[in-house]
């Protein structure tokens, strides 16, 4: 970096220019170019120089650090990571023509959900920005990806507690978020999605807060007011950081119903697109991932997060599966052909940007060479459900742009283009005579100054030089005995102790083509790469189609390939309440184990005789994998795919609603009793007569009697929100180790009994083991092994003793207390272990103040007796 100016870093020019663009974005890191490097200064350097993992320096007390221009992507993606937004300051004047500072200017704002290089993405997620748009009733939700151009809004109204609103951002898990102050607040947005999700309060201005006239289906917007607003408020902060973007395509407007609902607890704890370790390996994206390409996979994790409600839609993705699963040839050629494919969403969507290159047409050319292929797969008929006839049909419409798009790409483009346009070798030689002439002279310029010395010399018959210097350029050069017999055509330039030198009209032209000759080469293939770069954007609806068609068909083979490897059968999805699986199985757990080794267990719901499952047994046992892999089941059926399952009958469950392991919310001062609470309160007022419930340990986060009453509340509550049609409620696992709730088998219809078989054996040293069964049987369990699992865990050899002495002297105090009287039927079950104790009941009744301190004795004495 060039030296502060000594008169004070206040005083610098080059400090006033740097001011003057941070003052333009205060809100974003400042890279500004000096040179070879990006510099940040001051309070940018101070909060960017730990991120980047660079040194902080100061100059007469500026702070200050900076990266290699070069490299500068490595450094934005890790501001990008943590949440800061970026604005790239560039020379825009040449330094080596500027007459004083140098010009620059901001030519991008790079943030965290509007992110499009390659290198700053996962190929297989998506990377949204979300705008929330509040009201007093409702909200509206705008999503974009801006590297792919998907764009689309959705608004609900009266979301009690914006639950709705909540698990749909879980589930999009947007790397940026746009909204107003009150609006993050409300939704505590940063503990939502992680503190480092970038949230950002934008307005529109005036002009923007009007549709597009490309935006179809107004009077549809009109009724969708905050989905709306929303997406008004998404195009206008992308147009504003990505002024070279081209237009956003309009967007589809979702209605929610159209998906099953999952909110972050369901998605957190059936383990669907992230582990608890990190990563997607155990998971259930990792085990059906099978896709060819990043755009496929993209489809398929949005159809895992996304699970339909839509039976044709179901039934349609189930079939292609289904032939693909019992073609294995044909599912091996498709996925040879797709394996040919670029990540064709994202180059188009670079296409519209100045970061696009050579090497995306390249991988755009290399993308529509499979289109044949392709047709040739679907018009085989060997695979003929209407999922795949569907894409045929696509595919044939789109076919001639694409055809024509690939034929020109294929005629203009280099073999192997260079990754940047100023390498220059992008343009196959033959496109374009002009090109071509300048390649010529770039590339032979030696040659045809020693043709042009050759003609000279037949035309003089002297003996003469061609020669250079940066002073005169090119000239020719004559002895000084046969100066005098120099044509009359040449011009004397310069004289010399030896020897005249001098120029003509024709060596003067080649000169200005030689020298020139580089700058007019990167300039021409500029334009032509301009020109196909328009091409390519005039088929952009075609190439979109394309890339759908292509990663719709990843995926479907991809849920193919893993129903095949995994031994997975076709359910059948209906609109019956039924949820019946025999020998069903949990994929990721499964997928962990040595092969045959995990244990099938079968389930059987219908929301009215069999519409709570109460499941007891001991720990380690296998309830928490029971309930997952019936909610993932269901959830596998509802994307189209196959189940690990030996069969299963799945009628369409609208949401899974999970309240599964704890976790503390300390940041938000909430406990893990608090958090549980919450998320059975959310359960109670969300739960419909199609969903699906897991409940695992409701009510142990606090005394046992407070737990057992919230625990048998829950499943009363439950079991009474059906109706007229003989439905009594949403199909519900509940497991749990208050034994006391197997009562509530014999005092509500509908609610069954299940334990998690163990066995008890002695060993050879005399030692009682424990064997866990891991299978799944009728009726209540009758012990939980609890001690068993502390002497696993390697709690103390006293401390277990001691414990078995106090579990022996409870069961005893148990068995020996005398049973109660029965009471009369009451049409509202009770727990008789909350009945209260007589001597206490008279205790409630005594008014102290109307008692003297003899007959409060006698009293007391009476009461003793009743103990």
């Amino acid at each position: 970096m060039p030296a502060v100016d000594k008169k004070g870093a206040e005083d610098t020019p080059l400090l006033k220019q740097y001011r003057a663009l941070k003052a333009a974005h205060p809100h974003a890191i400042l890279f500004f170019r000096l040179g070879d490097f990006y510099e940040l200064f001051d309070e940018d350097a101070k909060a960017a120089a730990p991120v980047l993992g660079v040194v902080l320096t100061q100059r007469q007390g500026l702070p200050m650090c900076g990266v290699p221009h070069h490299s500068h992507a490595n450094y934005l993606a890790k501001l990008l990571r943590h949440g800061f937004k970026v604005a790239i300051a560039d020379q825009v004047s040449d330094p080596a023509a500027a007459k004083g500072l140098v010009r620059r200017e901001v030519t991008r704002v790079v943030t965290p959900g509007t992110v499009v290089e390659e290198e700053l993405l996962d190929a297989r997620s998506a990377n949204y920005l979300a705008a929330v748009e509040l009201d007093s009733v409702g909200w509206g939700l705008a999503v974009v990806e801006v590297s792919t151009g998907e764009f689309w809004a959705e608004q609900a109204l009266s979301d009690h507690g914006r639950e709705q609103l909540k698990a749909l951002l879980s589930r999009l898990r947007p790397a940026e978020v746009l909204a107003p102050a009150r609006a993050e607040a409300e939704l505590h947005l940063k503990a939502l999605l992680g503190p480092r999700t970038s949230v950002s309060d934008w307005s529109r201005t005036a002009s923007e807060s009007v549709v597009p006239p490309h935006w179809d289906g107004k009077s549809t917007w009109k009724n969708r007011p905050l989905a709306l607003k929303a997406a008004l408020t998404a195009r206008s902060y992308v147009a504003a950081t990505q002024a070279h973007l081209r237009e956003l395509p309009a967007p589809t407007l979702r209605e929610s119903q159209d998906a099953l609902q999952l909110d972050d607890s369901a998605i957190r704890t059936l383990e669907l697109v992230d582990s608890e370790e990190g990563g997607r390996k155990h998971t259930l994206w990792g085990v059906l991932d099978h896709t060819a390409t990043p755009m496929g996979s993209r489809r398929l994790r949005r159809w895992i997060l996304h699970p339909s409600t839509k039976l044709p839609e179901i039934e349609r993705r189930a079939n292609a599966v289904s032939e693909l699963v019992e073609k294995p040839l044909e599912r091996s050629r498709l996925r040879q052909i797709l394996e040919g494919l670029s990540d064709l969403e994202r180059v188009i969507n670079r296409m519209a940007t100045r970061s696009a290159g050579p090497r995306d047409l390249a991988a755009l050319r290399g993308a529509l060479s499979c289109r044949g292929p392709l047709e040739d797969w679907l018009a085989g008929g060997e695979v003929s459900s209407a999922a795949v006839s569907g894409l045929a049909a696509d595919l044939g419409d789109a076919a001639p742009a694409l055809k024509e798009l690939h034929a020109l790409l294929a005629r203009a483009l280099a073999d192997e283009p260079p990754a940047r346009i100023s390498d220059g070798g992008l343009i196959r030689p033959g496109h374009d005579a002009a090109l071509d002439e300048l390649r010529r002279v770039r590339t032979d310029g030696t040659s045809m100054l020693k043709e042009l010395e050759e003609r000279e010399r037949k035309a003089s018959g002297l003996a003469l030089k061609v020669g250079y210097n940066s002073v005169f350029g090119y000239y020719l050069e004559l002895s000084k005995a046969n100066s005098a017999k120099a044509p009359a055509r040449w011009t004397r330039k310069q004289t010399l102790t030896n020897a005249e030198r001098y120029i003509t009209p024709e060596l003067k032209e080649l000169e200005s083509r030689l020298l020139g000759a580089e700058d007019r080469f990167l300039k021409r293939e500029l334009a032509l790469f301009e020109a196909l770069r328009a091409s390519v954007l005039e088929a952009d609806a075609a190439v979109r189609r394309f890339a759908s068609l292509t990663s719709e068909l990843d995926a479907l083979q991809s849920l193919a390939e893993a129903a095949a490897r995994n031994d997975y059968a076709k359910p059948v999805v209906d609109l019956s309440n039924e949820l019946e699986i025999v020998d069903g199985r949990h994929p990721i757990v499964e997928a962990a184990l040595p092969a045959g080794s995990f244990v099938p267990n079968s389930c059987t719901l219908d929301g009215a005789e069999n519409q709570t499952i109460v499941l007891t047994g001991p720990n380690m046992g296998g309830k928490s994998v029971y309930l997952r892999q019936t909610a993932l089941i269901a959830l596998m059926a509802q994307m189209g795919g196959f189940v690990p399952a030996k069969s299963a009958r799945v009628g369409i469950v609208d949401r899974i609603l999970t309240r599964i392991g704890s976790r503390d919310q300390l940041a938000r001062g909430e406990s893990t009793f608090m958090v549980e609470m919450r998320e059975t309160s959310h359960i109670l007022r969300s739960a419909t007569k199609r969903s699906l419930v897991l409940l695992d340990e409701v009510g142990r986060g606090t005394s046992t009697y407070d737990g057992i009453s919230i625990a048998w509340a829950v499943v009363e509550h439950l079991n009474r929100l059906g109706g007229a049609d003989g439905v009594r409620g949403p199909r519900v696992l509940f497991a749990t180790h208050y034994f006391e709730l197997t009562e509530l088998a014999v005092l509500l219809s509908g609610v069954k009994n299940a334990n998690v078989e163990a066995r008890e054996w002695t060993n050879a040293e005399g030692r009682t083991e424990v064997v866990f069964l891991h299978k799944i049987s009728p009726g209540p369990a009758d012990r939980s092994f609890g001690i068993h699992v502390a002497e696993l865990a390697g709690l103390p050899a006293p401390c277990l003793a001691r414990a078995r002495e106090i579990l022996h002297g409870l069961e005893n105090e148990a068995r020996s207390a005398p049973p109660p009287v029965p009471a009369a039927l009451d049409p509202q079950p009770s727990l008789p272990i909350f009945e209260e104790h007589p001597a206490i009941h008279a205790l409630r009744l005594l008014d102290p103040e109307d008692l003297t301190p003899l007959e409060a004795l006698a009293k007391l004495a009476e009461l003793k007796k009743k103990l």
